[in-house]
């Protein structure tokens, strides 16, 4: 038996909207085993089914599902093995992946998240598919509730997006417009029967409390279609905000494809300075969630008083040999995890794109080796050590295996690393031949911005 009719359409039209099947021919479905996630399943399921009857069985994408067994339960490995049997013979491919690392004792849901999604889109990348969540309606109207009592701006209250990009990943969230019930109703439909994961109903987590006092909301008056608007109007403002800060001048700001920035003096007494720096944030961030609004009205008061200051795992400092500029570069001194990358694709620091033809391990320069690699490059020796911390925090791409090395795309410092050449900026024009964005050639490396982080 198939989901509702109606659910299939509304589910066919987003597809559409995506540009699927045309715009990939891979599909990455994140699965809990919950009702959500089936609920996706099943419209997938449905939805390929439809385009096999319309003749269009060259345009079928390959669908694979990934279970991840967080280890936060002593029954979760026995569920994920349960839910890949469950999906295998329903015709899906699917594949369990555990957590090896030990959870916290505090901030155990943002330790699952991030492993989770460093798995998902791994895998994404291994396969060049698209990534598929099932977050739904109720999801998006907590998100807005929690967000809201953060005090979050407007770019917070916009909430989640369709889509997006994220960590180097294209990430669909098709069924944004989808209840919970409906996505249960389309499991059910599937012959599919979910597992039951307890924290889901523990209130000592934020989203279980949001769920028990949606009612006691609701009759102070708040209702799901109040936030429901909310999100939707916050969207259409940020989209516009963007829309002219992009047309912002550079000589008042730029990112730069080695991953910092640069801001005029001027700036700081703008009235359009908390949407600047927040732009900014938005490419040189790693932190997932926009900054407030308050933290952006802390850091203008100590730029405007000649002070410095680190914000959003960010550095902003003025340049020694322009004091009409801020340099904006990733904190060096933060613990940057190295990362392994078996297949040589990956995600550096969450905001490099790694693409390298053998296995290969990626590290922080640190400073100790910019100050190797700064005795070779004459045209940075000279280099006011602002700018020089900027170096600290780029990916090194360390190949042992000395067969595979290709020193003549890079520095070779005897070492068994790479670091990636300086050379070979583009530069991408937008319709006004106006600079739209820079990218930096290095060999196996490059920039993309944290912006593909936030949702």
């Amino acid at each position: 038996m198939k989901p509702n009719p109606d659910l299939c359409r509304r589910f066919a039209r987003v597809m559409a909207e995506r540009q699927l099947p045309q715009s990939s021919r891979a599909i990455m479905l994140a699965v809990s085993g919950g009702a959500d996630s089936l609920g996706l399943v099943a419209l997938i399921q449905s939805w390929r089914h439809a385009l096999a009857a319309s003749h269009h069985q060259n345009d079928i994408p390959l669908v694979r599902a990934i279970i991840i067994d967080h280890g936060l339960r002593a029954e979760a490995a026995a569920e994920a093995k349960y839910v890949e049997n469950m999906l295998v013979s329903a015709g899906i491919t699917a594949r369990r992946v555990a957590i090896p690392d030990k959870p916290p004792t505090h901030g155990v849901s943002e330790w699952a998240r991030q492993h989770r999604y460093q798995c998902l889109t791994a895998e994404a990348m291994k396969h060049d598919a698209v990534l598929m969540t099932a977050h739904h309606l109720d999801d998006q109207l907590e998100t807005v509730e929690m967000r809201l009592a953060k005090g979050s701006g407007l770019r917070g209250l916009a909430a989640m997006k369709t889509e997006t990009g994220y960590l180097g990943v294209r990430l669909i969230r098709p069924c944004l417009n989808f209840t919970k019930s409906e996505l249960a109703e389309a499991a059910e439909a599937a012959g599919f029967t979910p597992v039951v994961d307890p924290t889901n109903l523990d209130e000592r987590y934020q989203r279980p409390r949001l769920r028990a006092d949606r009612h006691a909301r609701a009759k102070s008056g708040v209702s799901d279609q109040q936030l429901a608007k909310l999100s939707q109007l916050s969207s259409r403002l940020i989209k516009q905000i963007d829309v002219a800060v992009n047309a912002t001048s550079p000589s008042q700001f730029s990112i730069h494809p080695l991953g910092f920035a640069a801001m005029a003096k001027d700036v700081i007494s703008m009235q359009g300075f908390t949407l600047i720096a927040s732009h900014i944030l938005r490419h040189m961030s790693v932190k997932p969630y926009p900054v407030s609004d308050q933290a952006l009205a802390i850091l203008r008061d100590r730029l405007h008083a000649g002070g410095e200051a680190t914000l959003g795992g960010c550095e902003w400092r003025w340049h020694t040999q322009n004091p009409d500029q801020i340099i904006i570069c990733r904190e060096p001194e933060a613990n940057i995890p190295a990362i392994n990358l078996p297949s040589g694709q990956g995600v550096f620091d969450n905001r490099w794109r790694i693409s390298y033809p053998h296995s290969v391990q990626v590290e922080a320069i640190g400073a100790e080796r910019f100050a190797k690699i700064r005795t070779i490059l004459s045209d940075v020796q000279d280099w006011p050590q602002v700018m020089a911390r900027i170096f600290w925090s780029l990916p090194v791409l360390i190949d042992t295996d000395t067969k595979n090395l290709d020193v003549k795309h890079g520095l070779d410092l005897d070492e068994g690393f790479i670091f990636p050449h300086l050379k070979d900026i583009d530069i991408v024009y937008d319709s006004n031949n106006k600079p739209d964005m820079l990218e930096k050639r290095f060999y196996g490396a490059r920039f993309y911005g944290a912006r593909f982080l936030w949702a």
